[in-house]
């Protein structure tokens, strides 16, 4: 199950230090558990759990919480109570849904194991019970007649593929054969493919409205379609998520390497077509240009203020392979002063990926440039800020795929948090998946690949913190798939 970008505990999971692990109950449990907690006899909704404690979100203003206070506590999974006891009053958080409740358990705790065994075998009992047929008649009857073209689009050249391939494995230069195959199909599929999926979108929209209609359409759909399209490498990692979430680093490099990859002509011709056809894998390209572009224009606007002596100072949040600053390096080669970058991502693989890229350039070309490289969770930056960084220092800060999954409530006091680091005169770039879009089937659908989408007034909206000195903008990248907050402190 995918992770919010809100619980992904990066490195801080490497601390010497043992605290049972909190999980947010939406990721934890299938959305068939229908948790029920009851505490003094009312019941709350559960927030996150772990093997000693729990939290809920308290929305009435009447309720009043003492650290300490010990409370009847009740925990029903699946209609069965998995857990009775005494519970305290650890903390309180106030927040946007309510107060957030933190609670100690004074007596027993919460066997997160069994658990999830029963969770999974009262899953199981329910299928083989009720088979698909309960949830699938929730399905619009127009989203399964553009899923069965799909399903049979899919179904033909995976067929039609396959018999050609076996003829052609039998050449003496098969990978060259496997790629002339795989080359032709993608050329074939392309537009077709397209085509169907904008009518899959059209179909869906009906279904975004009711969450029971929605989940049992994305069911639907991962169980017809997804299994067809995990021949082609850029579909497999995006729903299997070996890191937790879809928008990993090497899915970054999958767009910009831009190229036939998998053990099929099938698998190819699909990868070829999400990697490069498909809007938001254009907008990956398209919005690293922009940010260089961006880059540049600052790093002129120091240069003519300090000359010599300029040090231009860039963060980059949810770095990535940092594409950006390598290819920065290579359009600029040498300066004038220093250009120190802080490159901040929770997967050492990622920020290991952007430092040799950067690296070599910098090498290449005698570039007068530093990096600082942060490991940091994205739990860690959401809850406590960025560390080693002094308010009013940086002269451009961007962030090109965080927002798109954060809720509103979390962007707005980043975009706040982000803000006091710019210094006066200073621009801050934020992107974020474009609404309203034609696109969006193939990730929610496919890969539960979940982005917040936003339009250019949503971006607007989330400068609600700054001061009203914030100079607003927002500009849209070539390819029409992100739109980007422009901030300017004054």
């Amino acid at each position: 199950m995918a992770k919010s970008y809100e619980s992904l505990m990066g490195a801080v999971g490497r601390s010497v230090f043992f605290r049972p692990e909190r999980q947010r109950v939406r990721e934890l449990l299938s959305r068939d558990a229908r948790p029920k907690l009851l505490v003094d006899g009312r019941e709350y909704p559960l927030f996150d759990i772990s093997m000693n404690g729990l939290s809920f979100l308290s929305q009435t203003e009447d309720d009043s919480w003492d650290i300490g206070e010990a409370l009847d506590l009740s925990l029903m999974l699946h209609g069965e109570e998995v857990y009775r006891g005494i519970a305290r009053v650890a903390r309180t958080e106030k927040g946007p849904r309510g107060a957030r409740i933190g609670l100690g358990l004074s007596t027993g705790f919460l066997d997160l194991p069994e658990i999830l065994r029963r969770d999974d075998e009262k899953r199981l009992e329910r299928d083989l019970t009720e088979g698909p047929g309960e949830r699938s008649r929730l399905v619009p009857t127009s989203y399964t007649d553009s899923l069965s073209q799909i399903v049979y689009f899919l179904q033909f050249y995976r067929k039609s593929l396959d018999e050609h391939e076996l003829r052609f494995r039998q050449s003496l230069h098969n990978e060259e054969v496997l790629q002339g195959l795989g080359e032709r199909a993608y050329h074939a599929i392309r537009k077709p493919w397209w085509t169907l999926q904008e009518l899959a979108a059209e179909t869906a929209l009906d279904c975004l409205d009711d969450r029971d209609v929605l989940l049992a359409t994305k069911e639907f759909t991962e169980v017809l379609v997804t299994p067809l399209l995990m021949r082609a490498p850029f579909v497999k990692r995006a729903d299997e998520k070996p890191l937790g979430y879809p928008g990993d680093f090497q899915m970054m490099q999958f767009c910009y390497s831009n190229e036939y990859e998998g053990d099929t002509a099938f698998g190819r011709a699909f990868h070829k077509f999400y990697a490069d056809d498909y809007p938001l894998s254009q907008g990956v390209r398209a919005r690293k240009d922009l940010i260089v572009e961006l880059m540049v224009k600052e790093h002129s606007r120091v240069l003519e203020a300090y000359k010599e002596a300029a040090n231009f100072r860039v963060v980059s949040l949810g770095c990535g392979p940092a594409r950006e600053v390598s290819d920065f390096i290579a359009h600029q080669r040498n300066w004038p002063g220093q250009v120190v970058w802080t490159l901040i991502d929770q997967e050492e693989a990622a920020l290991s990926v952007a430092f040799q890229a950067s690296r070599r350039e910098i090498g290449r070309h005698q570039s007068n440039g530093h990096l600082n490289l942060l490991n940091l969770s994205f739990v860690q930056l959401l809850s406590e800020g960025l560390p080693l960084q002094a308010a009013g220092t940086q002269d451009f800060i961007f962030s090109v795929g965080l927002f798109d999954y954060l809720r509103e409530s979390r962007a707005k006091s980043l975009l706040k948090g982000l803000f006091d680091l710019l210094a006066p005169g200073g621009l801050m770039a934020i992107g974020n998946a474009k609404a309203p879009n034609s696109f969006f089937w193939a990730a929610e659908f496919v890969a539960n690949w979940t982005l917040l989408y936003r339009t250019e007034n949503e971006m607007i909206d989330l400068a609600a913190l700054l001061p009203e000195s914030a100079e607003l903008s927002v500009e849209t990248d070539r390819s029409s798939a992100y739109n980007f907050l422009l901030v300017r402190k004054h």
